[in-house]
């Protein structure tokens, strides 16, 4: 313990002596990992989730590779019962959509990842144009096309099958690429289409991880900001956190990228988390700094007693921290392996941010308010406070010689002034 301590006072006195030399190595290495954010792949494989030695997902997949075992897209054709185009389809068994049907059906089996297309068009003549009415509505009186068309004629739908939910790449493009085929055909009035499915689920299962990954985190930064301005009172003591939480997840998501770690479902909540967590610690110990401040002691000393002091009990916190995480790894589910590891991270890198930049930042804020202060007279007085009186030159304030008329006027106005004694009268 003597040796830790030891180490962070070190920690402490080189931050106060090089405070700018750290900040441009932690920016360094910002600048370094945030190339891998933008290599972090979401993943919203179902299967991915899911421990493949368990016998039941090992049936399964010798299912699959067997092409026994497949997923299902379902295009949903549905009538749009509110439109007033006189010019409409009226009746899902409109010779025109079953044509727009073997059209669709045409092009998606075309596709290497597509095994099957089944469609209600299966149980048609592929050329039905020369029949009357009734006899082309005598064609649908067949009980296998009741699978296909729901009994008000306002639905029909068009399945097919793959196997590349597996692969999470291959399934999102794939999704996108029968939508995009869908759309390029010419689409009959009245006609609106719906995509359902495993893959179509998935794919936008992702979508919905990233969209929240995103609100999430910015919801939670604005939220910590707010509560920490209000608990300091000043914005700069409220940003000094926020930056140290946000290059922490900058950390986290850089390591994701370039170690191949993709964020799937559960993940998806770890930047909020590792914010919740990491802004204690940053709090915890500006606020040992900021009170030593306060007591006079200089921005050495209260430097080294809010590492010293309070960095060896946050050390003991995030040890405990990690390690519960790490817990997760002797579980048998993948997804929950993931999300340890990734808290485990996001927490070191909060912790290590705290303890060896915190200060420097601390530092940082006084020492730009003071310039400010010198070149401005007006702001926030205690945030002026703070500055280090053992570090003010005299040559940095002007000698004024106090008028006397002015401090007669004040004496008056403040009655500390003695009344002259009043003579009697004889």
């Amino acid at each position: 313990m003597k040796t830790y301590k030891k180490i962070l006072k070190k920690i402490a006195h080189f931050q106060v002596k090089h405070p700018f030399i750290v900040l441009f190595m932690v920016l360094a290495i910002t600048l370094f990992l945030y190339g891998g954010v933008h290599k972090v792949k979401t993943v919203a494989s179902l299967e991915l989730m899911m421990p493949k030695e368990v016998s039941e997902v090992k049936a399964f997949n010798e299912l699959r590779d067997n092409n026994m075992g497949q997923d299902m897209i379902a295009i949903v054709l549905e009538l749009e019962r509110d439109s007033s185009d006189p010019k409409g389809i009226k009746d899902i068994r409109d010779p025109r959509v079953i044509k727009y049907i073997q059209s669709i059906k045409n092009l998606i089996a075309s596709n290497p990842d597509i095994g099957r297309v089944y469609a209600v068009s299966d149980f048609l003549p592929y050329n039905f144009s020369n029949l009357n009415n009734q006899a082309y509505l005598n064609l649908f009186q067949n009980p296998l096309i009741e699978n296909y068309i729901n009994k008000d004629y306002t639905k029909t739908m068009i399945i097919s099958t793959t196997d590349v939910s597996a692969n999470d790449p291959r399934m999102k493009l794939l999704s996108r690429k029968i939508k995009k085929d869908v759309e390029s055909i010419g689409r009959p009035s009245n006609i609106k289409i719906k995509y359902t499915g495993t893959p179509i689920i998935q794919q936008k299962l992702g979508i919905l991880i990233s969209r929240d990954r995103t609100v999430t985190q910015w919801i939670s930064t604005l939220l910590v900001f707010i509560i920490t301005m209000i608990l300091f009172g000043t914005f700069t003591s409220a940003l000094v956190p926020i930056i140290i939480v946000t290059i922490s997840v900058t950390w986290l998501y850089g390591l994701m990228g370039y170690f191949k770690l993709p964020i799937s479902t559960l993940a998806g909540g770890v930047a909020a988390m590792v914010i919740g967590i990491g802004i204690d610690y940053a709090i915890h110990l500006m606020n040992k700094f900021k009170n030593e401040r306060q007591k006079g002691l200089s921005i050495k000393e209260s430097a080294e007693a809010a590492v010293l002091e309070t960095g060896t009990a946050l050390t003991g916190a995030s040890i405990a921290t990690i390690l519960a995480f790490l817990a997760f790894l002797l579980g048998s589910m993948p997804e929950m392996k993931k999300f340890g590891i990734l808290m485990a991270i996001g927490v070191g890198a909060s912790f290590i941010l705290s303890i060896g930049t915190l200060p420097a930042l601390l530092i940082l804020e006084e020492k730009l308010i003071h310039l400010i202060r010198k070149r401005i007279h007006f702001g926030v007085e205690g945030e002026f406070s703070l500055y280090d009186l053992n570090e003010v030159h005299p040559d940095d304030y002007e000698i004024v010689t106090p008028n006397i008329d002015e401090l007669k006027d004040l004496a008056k106005k403040y009655k500390i002034c003695k009344p002259k004694s009043h003579r009697r009268k004889r």
